[in-house]
């Protein structure tokens, strides 16, 4: 619908001003074009999470929480449009589409988990006090159990005096709306000695208080909190595995659809007998064939 009105208003001039030459200009049907240009506005939001969430090649779990901000934002009726009359339909969308947004949408535990896995947005600046804690409480919950299961398998959490990094695989930049969410970077040092039991203890703490301008990651524009915990591994090893947990899960059913459409185009009535394990191989491949390299 978004593009199809985006069209409309790309060519509706040029169409006016090609019939009005031809003497044809009673054939074109008559479009309220500022109407149309408005509810593109509106629909604009929505056209960019929906690209970004369904993206298959990055983490995109830790997207939900802002994504939802950033609709609520975008849904907030504005003194000039409460003022004008000729808007009356658009106010009124606006404002039911945010109160069914509320009623209908409800962040799940794993969504406050992967938004405070994002190291921009960890601090969630918009979130209630309550939502915060309770995140916060997830996240120590979730470490406690790593930690814990290290210690029942004999293992321990160790700590690196170095942190090493590799660059990320160039991929598709994405101009994030998630921007006008992410956190100030004023918080202390992050490379801080500690003990291995202090580690334990304050890891989720000291997550908290790193410093982001001093990580190669925050130079990332793709916005792939993945990046960071390469790069904070040997450092936060616990938040690390926990993050490599949570942002395996897609917030979006889109990757999956993709996949069984693949299979589709794969198994046809000369391939039926195709061995199963064929297929899982060959789905595989094309899903990660834009990070392969030759």
């Amino acid at each position: 619908m978004s593009q199809l009105l985006e069209s409309v208003l790309a060519s509706y001039s040029s169409l006016t001003t090609i019939a009005s030459d031809k003497g044809v200009l009673h054939t074109l049907p008559s479009i309220d074009i500022p109407s149309v240009a408005a509810i593109t506005s509106l629909f604009a939001p929505w056209k960019n999470v929906i690209e970004r969430v369904q993206t298959t090649r990055k983490p995109s779990l830790h997207l939900v929480v802002t994504s939802y901000w950033y609709l609520l934002e975008s849904l907030v009726v504005t003194r000039d449009e409460a003022a004008n009359k000729t808007a009356k339909g658009i106010v009124f969308f606006k404002r039911r589409t945010r109160q069914l947004l509320k009623i209908m949408f409800n962040l799940h535990d794993l969504h406050w988990i992967a938004a405070v896995l994002n190291p921009r947005t960890r601090m969630l600046k918009l979130a209630t006090d309550y939502e915060r804690s309770h995140a916060y409480d997830l996240i120590r919950a979730e470490l406690t159990k790593i930690i814990e299961t290290n210690q029942a398998n004999g293992g321990t959490s160790t700590q690196s005096e170095t942190i090493t990094s590799t660059s990320p695989t160039p991929q598709k930049k994405f101009k994030p709306y998630t921007e006008n969410y992410d956190d100030d970077q004023d918080c202390s040092d992050s490379k801080k000695t500690v003990t291995s039991s202090m580690y334990a203890r304050r890891e989720f703490e000291l997550y908290l208080q790193m410093k982001l301008n001093k990580c190669i990651s925050s130079n990332d524009k793709d916005d792939n909190p993945l990046v960071f915990w390469q790069e904070q591994e040997c450092l936060l090893p616990n938040l690390t595995k926990l993050a490599k947990k949570i942002f395996c899960v897609p917030a979006s059913s889109a990757a999956v659809e993709r996949a069984f459409s693949s299979a589709g185009v794969i198994i046809s009535q000369r391939r039926s007998n195709i061995n199963p394990s064929l297929v899982n191989d060959m789905i595989l491949v094309r899903s990660a064939a834009s990070n392969l390299t030759s």
